[in-house]
């Protein structure tokens, strides 16, 4: 038995980053191209651009630099500060899962209850 959580950042009711977004950020800064991190992910450009605008309007600033194509080629890297706040963001999310988990492990390790499946998803204690 495990347990799942969610984080996001959100900036006034909006969803800014989550951990989906942050992976492909970071995705966009490993391989210099926004078009090769959504070919990663299975999405298309214009997904992973349109989630990047969006990502950067709620954020308040730029997180994507880019340069267009041509004779030396284009690409794309995390700004500066787009670099602090991705890599800030995918390690307070991985921390907040880590405490999670572990907390989940201590209390079921006292009470080692038999879970099953309910019927619309949920957990039932076993009878």
């Amino acid at each position: 038995m495990e347990i799942k959580a969610k984080f996001w950042i959100e900036n006034k009711g909006e969803v800014v980053l989550g951990g989906g977004k942050t992976a492909l950020l970071l995705a966009v800064d490993r391989l210099g191209s926004i078009q090769q991190a959504a070919d990663e992910f299975g999405m298309s450009y214009r997904h992973a651009w349109g989630a990047i605008r969006r990502i950067e309007k709620r954020a308040g600033f730029k997180i994507v630099d880019t340069k267009l194509g041509g004779k030396e080629g284009g690409g794309a890297r995390l700004t500066q500060q787009g670099k602090v706040f991705v890599d800030g963001v995918g390690f307070l999310l991985s921390d907040l899962s880590g405490m999670v988990e572990k907390r989940f492990k201590q209390k079921f390790k006292i009470l080692p209850i038999p879970f099953t499946k309910g019927r619309k998803g949920g957990m039932e204690v076993k009878r």
